[in-house]
Protein backbone atom coordinates (compact mmCIF):
# COMPACT_ATOMS: atom_id res chain seq x y z
CA UNK A 1 0.00 0.00 0.00
CA UNK A 2 1.67 3.62 -1.05
CA UNK A 3 2.49 5.87 1.53
CA UNK A 4 0.23 8.58 -0.18
CA UNK A 5 -2.48 5.98 0.63
CA UNK A 6 -1.49 5.87 4.27
CA UNK A 7 -1.68 9.38 4.56
CA UNK A 8 -4.67 9.91 2.80
CA UNK A 9 -6.43 7.57 4.53
CA UNK A 10 -5.44 8.65 7.85
CA UNK A 11 -6.30 12.25 7.30
CA UNK A 12 -9.80 11.38 6.35
CA UNK A 13 -11.17 8.25 8.13
CA UNK A 14 -8.32 6.95 10.66
CA UNK A 15 -10.71 4.03 11.70
CA UNK A 16 -8.97 3.16 14.89
CA UNK A 17 -10.50 -0.08 15.98
CA UNK A 18 -8.40 -0.96 18.95
CA UNK A 19 -9.25 0.65 22.23
CA UNK A 20 -6.05 2.89 23.02
CA UNK A 21 -6.61 4.27 19.38
CA UNK A 22 -9.97 5.21 20.57
CA UNK A 23 -8.53 6.68 23.34
CA UNK A 24 -6.13 8.79 21.86
CA UNK A 25 -8.03 9.46 19.27
CA UNK A 26 -10.47 10.87 22.04
CA UNK A 27 -7.62 12.91 22.84
CA UNK A 28 -6.83 14.26 19.93
CA UNK A 29 -9.98 15.53 18.76
CA UNK A 30 -10.61 18.12 21.94
CA UNK A 31 -7.38 19.93 21.53
CA UNK A 32 -8.67 20.36 18.31
CA UNK A 33 -11.99 22.29 19.78
CA UNK A 34 -9.43 24.14 22.15
CA UNK A 35 -7.18 25.63 19.10
CA UNK A 36 -9.96 26.20 17.24
CA UNK A 37 -11.22 28.04 19.86
CA UNK A 38 -8.65 30.60 20.02
CA UNK A 39 -7.75 30.21 16.45
CA UNK A 40 -11.21 30.07 14.62
CA UNK A 41 -13.21 32.30 17.02
CA UNK A 42 -10.48 34.68 17.70
CA UNK A 43 -12.98 36.49 19.55
CA UNK A 44 -9.90 37.78 20.12
CA UNK A 45 -11.07 37.54 23.96
CA UNK A 46 -9.66 34.04 23.75
CA UNK A 47 -7.02 35.01 20.73
CA UNK A 48 -5.46 37.74 22.56
CA UNK A 49 -5.40 35.89 26.33
CA UNK A 50 -4.62 32.75 24.90
CA UNK A 51 -2.39 32.93 28.05
CA UNK A 52 -5.75 32.67 30.21
CA UNK A 53 -6.05 29.39 30.25
CA UNK A 54 -9.05 27.78 31.81
CA UNK A 55 -6.38 27.22 34.96
CA UNK A 56 -6.40 30.97 35.33
CA UNK A 57 -10.13 31.58 34.76
CA UNK A 58 -10.42 29.12 37.60
CA UNK A 59 -8.91 30.92 39.46
CA UNK A 60 -10.16 34.20 38.81
CA UNK A 61 -13.52 33.29 39.67
CA UNK A 62 -12.87 31.40 42.91
CA UNK A 63 -10.85 34.32 44.01
CA UNK A 64 -13.79 36.61 42.73
CA UNK A 65 -16.47 34.86 44.00
CA UNK A 66 -16.20 35.65 47.64
CA UNK A 67 -16.12 39.59 46.64
CA UNK A 68 -19.07 39.34 44.27
CA UNK A 69 -21.23 37.58 47.16
CA UNK A 70 -20.12 39.90 49.79
CA UNK A 71 -21.39 42.48 46.93
CA UNK A 72 -24.36 40.74 45.97
CA UNK A 73 -25.56 40.38 49.56
CA UNK A 74 -24.85 44.66 50.82
CA UNK A 75 -26.20 46.02 47.46
CA UNK A 76 -29.96 45.40 46.82
CA UNK A 77 -30.89 44.55 43.26
CA UNK A 78 -32.61 46.29 41.25
CA UNK A 79 -33.31 48.54 44.35
CA UNK A 80 -35.17 45.71 45.34
CA UNK A 81 -34.14 44.23 48.93
CA UNK A 82 -33.83 40.85 48.74
CA UNK A 83 -34.52 38.43 51.80
CA UNK A 84 -30.90 38.22 52.51
CA UNK A 85 -29.89 41.38 51.57
CA UNK A 86 -28.77 44.22 54.94
CA UNK A 87 -27.24 47.20 54.44
CA UNK A 88 -25.64 49.28 57.34
CA UNK A 89 -24.11 52.79 57.36
CA UNK A 90 -21.31 53.64 55.20
CA UNK A 91 -21.84 49.51 53.61
CA UNK A 92 -21.81 51.06 50.09
CA UNK A 93 -18.64 52.47 50.73
CA UNK A 94 -17.43 49.07 51.53
CA UNK A 95 -19.24 47.81 48.50
CA UNK A 96 -17.62 50.68 46.22
CA UNK A 97 -14.09 49.64 47.30
CA UNK A 98 -14.99 45.97 46.55
CA UNK A 99 -16.14 46.80 43.01
CA UNK A 100 -13.42 48.55 42.39
CA UNK A 101 -10.60 45.51 43.27
CA UNK A 102 -13.82 43.17 41.56
CA UNK A 103 -13.60 45.67 38.53
CA UNK A 104 -9.57 45.75 38.04
CA UNK A 105 -9.13 41.91 39.02
CA UNK A 106 -12.20 39.97 37.71
CA UNK A 107 -12.65 42.53 34.47
CA UNK A 108 -9.58 41.90 33.23
CA UNK A 109 -9.42 38.90 30.89
CA UNK A 110 -12.31 40.68 29.25
CA UNK A 111 -11.32 44.34 29.05
CA UNK A 112 -7.75 42.74 28.23
CA UNK A 113 -9.62 40.86 25.84
CA UNK A 114 -11.75 44.16 24.65
CA UNK A 115 -8.25 45.91 23.79
CA UNK A 116 -7.29 43.01 21.69
CA UNK A 117 -10.53 42.93 20.02
CA UNK A 118 -10.24 47.20 18.60
CA UNK A 119 -6.50 46.87 17.99
CA UNK A 120 -7.63 44.47 15.34
CA UNK A 121 -10.75 46.96 14.54
CA UNK A 122 -12.85 43.80 14.84
CA UNK A 123 -14.93 44.55 18.65
CA UNK A 124 -17.09 41.60 19.21
CA UNK A 125 -17.85 39.25 22.37
CA UNK A 126 -15.21 40.24 24.91
CA UNK A 127 -15.70 43.97 23.83
CA UNK A 128 -19.81 43.91 24.75
CA UNK A 129 -18.78 42.06 27.83
CA UNK A 130 -17.06 44.81 28.66
CA UNK A 131 -18.97 47.65 27.82
CA UNK A 132 -21.81 45.86 30.63
CA UNK A 133 -19.35 45.70 32.88
CA UNK A 134 -17.82 49.44 32.49
CA UNK A 135 -21.02 51.01 32.33
CA UNK A 136 -22.73 49.23 35.44
CA UNK A 137 -19.37 49.61 37.05
CA UNK A 138 -18.94 53.56 36.53
CA UNK A 139 -22.58 54.62 36.89
CA UNK A 140 -22.80 52.58 40.22
CA UNK A 141 -19.86 54.58 41.54
CA UNK A 142 -21.51 57.79 40.48
CA UNK A 143 -24.88 56.58 42.12
CA UNK A 144 -22.75 56.08 45.45
CA UNK A 145 -21.08 58.99 45.18
CA UNK A 146 -23.89 61.57 44.30
CA UNK A 147 -25.82 60.21 47.32
CA UNK A 148 -22.84 61.44 49.61
CA UNK A 149 -22.33 65.01 48.01
CA UNK A 150 -26.15 66.06 46.66
CA UNK A 151 -27.74 63.42 49.28
CA UNK A 152 -30.03 62.68 45.95
CA UNK A 153 -30.96 58.72 46.25
CA UNK A 154 -29.76 57.55 42.56
CA UNK A 155 -30.14 53.41 42.22
CA UNK A 156 -26.88 51.68 41.74
CA UNK A 157 -25.79 48.89 40.10
CA UNK A 158 -23.76 46.97 41.92
CA UNK A 159 -25.88 43.87 42.43
CA UNK A 160 -25.94 43.38 38.15
CA UNK A 161 -22.54 44.25 37.66
CA UNK A 162 -21.35 41.67 40.52
CA UNK A 163 -23.33 38.74 39.25
CA UNK A 164 -22.63 39.62 35.68
CA UNK A 165 -18.74 39.41 36.08
CA UNK A 166 -19.21 35.66 38.02
CA UNK A 167 -21.39 34.58 35.41
CA UNK A 168 -19.04 35.45 32.73
CA UNK A 169 -15.71 34.16 34.57
CA UNK A 170 -17.84 31.16 34.92
CA UNK A 171 -19.05 30.86 31.32
CA UNK A 172 -15.19 31.01 30.28
CA UNK A 173 -13.92 28.63 33.07
CA UNK A 174 -16.55 26.05 31.80
CA UNK A 175 -15.99 26.88 28.20
CA UNK A 176 -11.99 26.27 28.26
CA UNK A 177 -12.46 23.41 30.08
CA UNK A 178 -14.77 21.76 28.14
CA UNK A 179 -12.79 22.76 24.92
CA UNK A 180 -9.25 22.33 26.17
CA UNK A 181 -9.61 19.25 28.31
CA UNK A 182 -8.64 16.23 26.72
CA UNK A 183 -5.14 17.82 25.85
CA UNK A 184 -3.24 17.74 23.20
CA UNK A 185 -3.64 15.55 19.57
CA UNK A 186 0.20 15.75 19.25
CA UNK A 187 0.73 14.20 22.88
CA UNK A 188 -1.65 11.45 21.94
CA UNK A 189 -0.06 10.61 19.09
CA UNK A 190 3.74 11.08 20.86
CA UNK A 191 2.62 8.39 23.37
CA UNK A 192 2.38 5.73 20.90
CA UNK A 193 5.27 5.95 20.52
CA UNK A 194 7.87 4.60 23.63
CA UNK A 195 10.32 6.43 25.48
CA UNK A 196 12.64 3.94 25.33
CA UNK A 197 14.30 1.18 22.51
CA UNK A 198 16.39 -1.99 22.95
CA UNK A 199 19.82 -1.78 20.55
CA UNK A 200 21.48 -4.90 19.58
CA UNK A 201 25.12 -3.63 19.58
CA UNK A 202 28.04 -5.34 17.72
CA UNK A 203 28.38 -7.98 19.93
CA UNK A 204 24.74 -9.19 19.64
CA UNK A 205 24.06 -7.74 23.75
CA UNK A 206 21.15 -5.39 24.34
CA UNK A 207 21.74 -2.00 25.45
CA UNK A 208 18.36 0.06 26.48
CA UNK A 209 18.51 3.83 24.81
CA UNK A 210 15.69 6.65 24.72
CA UNK A 211 14.27 6.94 21.56
CA UNK A 212 15.41 10.39 21.10
CA UNK A 213 18.94 8.98 21.23
CA UNK A 214 18.40 6.54 18.11
CA UNK A 215 20.41 7.01 15.11
CA UNK A 216 19.41 5.83 11.61
CA UNK A 217 21.36 2.47 10.91
CA UNK A 218 20.82 1.31 14.49
CA UNK A 219 18.79 -1.99 14.83
CA UNK A 220 16.63 -2.62 17.24
CA UNK A 221 15.04 -5.79 18.85
CA UNK A 222 10.93 -5.13 19.18
CA UNK A 223 9.35 -7.42 22.00
CA UNK A 224 5.93 -9.30 21.32
CA UNK A 225 3.56 -6.73 22.52
CA UNK A 226 5.82 -4.00 22.26
CA UNK A 227 4.99 -0.74 20.38
CA UNK A 228 7.52 -0.10 17.21
CA UNK A 229 9.82 2.93 18.51
CA UNK A 230 10.60 3.86 14.79
CA UNK A 231 10.10 3.73 11.38
CA UNK A 232 12.87 0.97 10.00
CA UNK A 233 13.12 -1.89 7.76
CA UNK A 234 13.20 -5.81 9.28
CA UNK A 235 16.14 -7.09 8.82
CA UNK A 236 15.25 -10.97 10.69
CA UNK A 237 12.30 -12.09 12.84
CA UNK A 238 8.28 -12.68 11.44
CA UNK A 239 5.34 -11.07 13.08
CA UNK A 240 1.87 -9.51 12.73
CA UNK A 241 1.83 -5.54 12.95
CA UNK A 242 -1.28 -3.68 14.16
CA UNK A 243 -1.47 -0.67 12.03
CA UNK A 244 -4.49 0.26 12.72
CA UNK A 245 -4.20 3.48 14.34
CA UNK A 246 -1.75 4.90 11.59
CA UNK A 247 -3.28 3.64 8.66
CA UNK A 248 -6.67 2.81 9.65
CA UNK A 249 -6.16 -0.55 8.38
CA UNK A 250 -7.51 -3.24 11.13
CA UNK A 251 -6.34 -6.80 10.75
CA UNK A 252 -2.76 -7.29 11.25
CA UNK A 253 -0.39 -7.22 8.85
CA UNK A 254 2.05 -9.99 7.88
CA UNK A 255 5.54 -8.52 8.48
CA UNK A 256 8.72 -10.45 7.47
CA UNK A 257 12.26 -9.44 7.02
CA UNK A 258 12.26 -6.44 4.61
CA UNK A 259 9.49 -5.19 5.39
CA UNK A 260 8.82 -1.59 6.31
CA UNK A 261 7.38 -0.98 9.68
CA UNK A 262 5.79 2.46 11.47
CA UNK A 263 6.89 4.07 14.58
CA UNK A 264 4.28 3.92 16.86
CA UNK A 265 2.46 0.40 15.56
CA UNK A 266 2.12 -2.81 17.79
CA UNK A 267 3.95 -5.23 17.00
CA UNK A 268 2.37 -8.64 17.54
CA UNK A 269 3.74 -12.27 18.93
CA UNK A 270 6.88 -12.48 17.07
CA UNK A 271 10.26 -10.91 18.00
CA UNK A 272 11.44 -8.43 15.30
CA UNK A 273 15.39 -6.77 14.71
CA UNK A 274 14.60 -3.66 12.58
CA UNK A 275 16.84 -1.44 11.07
CA UNK A 276 16.23 2.59 11.56
CA UNK A 277 15.35 4.09 8.46
CA UNK A 278 13.41 7.48 9.62
CA UNK A 279 13.99 9.38 13.26
CA UNK A 280 12.85 12.80 14.59
CA UNK A 281 10.45 14.94 12.75
CA UNK A 282 11.04 12.80 9.56
CA UNK A 283 8.78 9.97 11.13
CA UNK A 284 5.10 9.34 9.61
CA UNK A 285 3.96 9.65 13.44
CA UNK A 286 5.83 13.41 13.13
CA UNK A 287 4.49 14.10 9.89
CA UNK A 288 0.96 12.68 11.55
CA UNK A 289 1.12 15.40 13.75
CA UNK A 290 2.11 18.24 11.82
CA UNK A 291 -1.09 17.58 9.93
CA UNK A 292 -3.54 17.64 12.83
CA UNK A 293 -1.91 21.01 14.34
CA UNK A 294 -2.15 22.40 10.65
CA UNK A 295 -6.04 21.21 10.49
CA UNK A 296 -6.28 22.80 14.39
CA UNK A 297 -5.58 26.31 13.26
CA UNK A 298 -8.28 26.06 10.60
CA UNK A 299 -11.26 27.76 11.87
CA UNK A 300 -14.40 26.20 10.39
CA UNK A 301 -17.22 28.18 8.59
CA UNK A 302 -19.55 28.13 11.22
CA UNK A 303 -17.10 30.20 13.76
CA UNK A 304 -16.06 32.55 11.38
CA UNK A 305 -19.67 33.42 10.87
CA UNK A 306 -20.10 33.60 14.48
CA UNK A 307 -17.23 35.88 15.07
CA UNK A 308 -18.75 38.49 12.45
CA UNK A 309 -22.04 38.12 14.06
CA UNK A 310 -20.71 38.72 17.41
CA UNK A 311 -18.97 42.04 15.53
CA UNK A 312 -22.24 43.02 14.01
CA UNK A 313 -23.76 42.03 17.34
CA UNK A 314 -21.26 44.44 19.23
CA UNK A 315 -22.63 47.42 16.94
CA UNK A 316 -26.09 47.06 17.09
CA UNK A 317 -26.28 46.08 20.79
CA UNK A 318 -24.21 49.84 21.30
CA UNK A 319 -26.79 51.75 19.15
CA UNK A 320 -30.03 50.16 20.70
CA UNK A 321 -28.47 51.03 23.54
CA UNK A 322 -28.00 54.83 22.93
CA UNK A 323 -31.44 54.85 21.41
CA UNK A 324 -32.82 53.21 24.30
CA UNK A 325 -30.83 55.91 26.80
CA UNK A 326 -31.90 58.85 24.34
CA UNK A 327 -36.03 57.90 24.66
CA UNK A 328 -35.91 56.70 28.06
CA UNK A 329 -34.46 60.11 28.82
CA UNK A 330 -37.45 61.78 27.59
CA UNK A 331 -40.21 60.10 28.48
CA UNK A 332 -38.26 59.63 31.82
CA UNK A 333 -35.16 60.35 34.18
CA UNK A 334 -31.39 59.56 33.67
CA UNK A 335 -31.61 56.87 36.20
CA UNK A 336 -34.44 54.67 34.56
CA UNK A 337 -32.68 55.65 31.11
CA UNK A 338 -29.19 54.22 32.43
CA UNK A 339 -31.52 51.17 34.04
CA UNK A 340 -32.49 50.59 29.90
CA UNK A 341 -28.85 51.21 28.46
CA UNK A 342 -27.11 48.96 30.79
CA UNK A 343 -30.15 46.34 30.49
CA UNK A 344 -29.75 46.39 26.83
CA UNK A 345 -25.61 46.04 26.93
CA UNK A 346 -25.95 43.45 29.68
CA UNK A 347 -28.50 41.17 27.57
CA UNK A 348 -26.52 41.64 24.21
CA UNK A 349 -22.90 39.36 25.26
CA UNK A 350 -23.44 36.93 22.51
CA UNK A 351 -22.32 34.26 24.86
CA UNK A 352 -24.77 31.59 23.73
CA UNK A 353 -23.05 32.42 20.24
CA UNK A 354 -19.43 32.65 21.49
CA UNK A 355 -19.82 28.91 23.40
CA UNK A 356 -22.11 27.24 21.34
CA UNK A 357 -20.01 27.16 17.53
CA UNK A 358 -16.78 26.15 19.23
CA UNK A 359 -18.59 23.48 21.86
CA UNK A 360 -20.45 21.71 18.84
CA UNK A 361 -17.58 21.56 17.06
CA UNK A 362 -15.52 20.21 19.21
CA UNK A 363 -17.74 17.77 21.08
CA UNK A 364 -18.09 16.63 17.42
CA UNK A 365 -14.57 16.00 16.50
CA UNK A 366 -14.51 14.41 19.86
CA UNK A 367 -17.46 11.67 19.61
CA UNK A 368 -15.99 11.32 15.85
CA UNK A 369 -12.54 10.66 16.89
CA UNK A 370 -13.52 8.28 19.92
CA UNK A 371 -14.39 5.92 17.18
CA UNK A 372 -11.56 6.24 14.88
CA UNK A 373 -12.51 9.41 13.11
CA UNK A 374 -10.08 12.25 12.39
CA UNK A 375 -11.06 14.89 10.69
CA UNK A 376 -8.25 16.80 8.85
CA UNK A 377 -10.35 19.91 7.79
CA UNK A 378 -13.29 21.22 9.80
CA UNK A 379 -15.05 22.92 6.98
CA UNK A 380 -15.15 19.50 5.09
CA UNK A 381 -16.77 18.73 8.44
CA UNK A 382 -19.74 21.43 8.13
CA UNK A 383 -19.97 20.46 4.12
CA UNK A 384 -20.66 16.81 4.94
CA UNK A 385 -24.40 18.24 5.97
CA UNK A 386 -25.07 18.41 2.18
CA UNK A 387 -23.35 15.34 0.96
CA UNK A 388 -25.89 12.35 -0.50
CA UNK A 389 -23.19 9.82 -1.76
CA UNK A 390 -20.43 8.37 0.52
CA UNK A 391 -17.64 6.58 -0.98
CA UNK A 392 -15.23 4.15 1.46
CA UNK A 393 -12.65 2.29 0.67
CA UNK A 394 -10.33 -0.35 2.75
CA UNK A 395 -11.70 -2.97 5.09
CA UNK A 396 -12.09 -2.18 8.32
CA UNK A 397 -13.63 0.96 7.62
CA UNK A 398 -17.04 -0.02 8.03
CA UNK A 399 -16.53 -2.91 10.21
CA UNK A 400 -14.49 -3.42 13.05
CA UNK A 401 -12.10 -5.24 11.24
CA UNK A 402 -12.39 -8.45 13.39
CA UNK A 403 -12.97 -11.73 11.87
CA UNK A 404 -15.64 -14.44 13.01
CA UNK A 405 -17.12 -17.46 11.34
CA UNK A 406 -20.98 -16.69 10.98
CA UNK A 407 -22.20 -19.50 9.07
CA UNK A 408 -21.34 -23.21 8.07
CA UNK A 409 -22.92 -24.65 4.99
CA UNK A 410 -22.37 -28.35 4.25
CA UNK A 411 -21.93 -29.26 0.19
CA UNK A 412 -22.52 -33.02 1.23
CA UNK A 413 -23.59 -35.49 3.79
CA UNK A 414 -20.35 -37.64 4.61
CA UNK A 415 -19.47 -35.27 7.22
CA UNK A 416 -21.71 -33.73 9.98
CA UNK A 417 -21.48 -30.30 10.67
CA UNK A 418 -19.58 -30.40 14.10
CA UNK A 419 -16.73 -33.28 12.31
CA UNK A 420 -16.01 -30.30 9.59
CA UNK A 421 -15.39 -27.60 12.01
CA UNK A 422 -13.14 -30.27 14.24
CA UNK A 423 -11.34 -30.88 10.82
CA UNK A 424 -10.88 -26.77 9.98
CA UNK A 425 -10.18 -25.84 13.48
CA UNK A 426 -7.27 -28.99 13.91
CA UNK A 427 -5.65 -28.09 10.62
CA UNK A 428 -5.95 -24.17 11.44
CA UNK A 429 -4.11 -24.95 15.13
CA UNK A 430 -0.76 -24.03 13.58
CA UNK A 431 -1.22 -20.86 11.91
CA UNK A 432 -1.18 -16.90 13.63
CA UNK A 433 -3.25 -15.91 10.70
CA UNK A 434 -6.26 -13.80 12.09
CA UNK A 435 -8.80 -16.06 10.00
CA UNK A 436 -7.49 -19.53 11.11
CA UNK A 437 -7.54 -17.60 14.77
CA UNK A 438 -11.46 -17.11 13.91
CA UNK A 439 -11.62 -20.80 13.05
CA UNK A 440 -10.26 -22.12 16.31
CA UNK A 441 -12.12 -19.71 18.50
CA UNK A 442 -15.23 -20.72 16.85
CA UNK A 443 -14.77 -24.00 17.63
CA UNK A 444 -14.13 -23.44 21.24
CA UNK A 445 -17.38 -21.37 21.80
CA UNK A 446 -19.54 -24.43 19.77
CA UNK A 447 -17.20 -27.03 22.13
CA UNK A 448 -16.03 -28.87 19.10
CA UNK A 449 -12.34 -30.60 19.98
CA UNK A 450 -10.41 -29.95 17.70
CA UNK A 451 -8.84 -33.15 15.40
CA UNK A 452 -5.29 -32.92 15.80
CA UNK A 453 -2.86 -33.35 12.38
CA UNK A 454 -0.15 -35.55 11.98
CA UNK A 455 1.61 -33.15 9.79
CA UNK A 456 0.59 -29.48 8.51
CA UNK A 457 2.07 -27.62 5.51
CA UNK A 458 1.41 -23.99 4.89
CA UNK A 459 0.92 -23.89 0.84
CA UNK A 460 2.53 -20.05 0.52
CA UNK A 461 -0.50 -17.80 -1.39
CA UNK A 462 -2.61 -20.94 -1.19
CA UNK A 463 -3.86 -22.41 1.62
CA UNK A 464 -3.03 -25.09 4.32
CA UNK A 465 -3.31 -28.99 3.61
CA UNK A 466 -2.57 -32.19 6.53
Amino acid sequence: MSNNKKHSSHSHHNHGDMDHSKHDHNEMEHHGGHHDHHAGHDHSGHGGHDHHHHGDFKEIFLKSLPMGIIIMILSPMMGISLPFQFTFQYSDILVVLLSTILYIYGGKPFYMGAIDEFKEKAPGMMALVTLGISVSYFYSVYAVIAKYVTGEHVMDFFFEFSSLILIMLLGHWIEMKAVGEAGDAQKALAELVPKDAHVVLEDDSIETRPVADLQVGDLIRVQAGENVPADGTIQRGESRVNEALLTGESKPIEKNPGDEVIGGSTNGDGVLYVEIQQTGDKSFISQVQTLISQAQSQPSRAENLAQKVAGWLFYIAVIVALIALVIWMIIADVPTAVIFTVTTLVIACPHALGLAIPLVTARSTSLGASRGLLVKDREALELTTNADVMVLDKTGTLTTGEFKVLDVELFNDKYTKDEIVALLAGIEGGSSHPIAQSIISYAEQQGIRPVSFDSIDVISGAGVEG
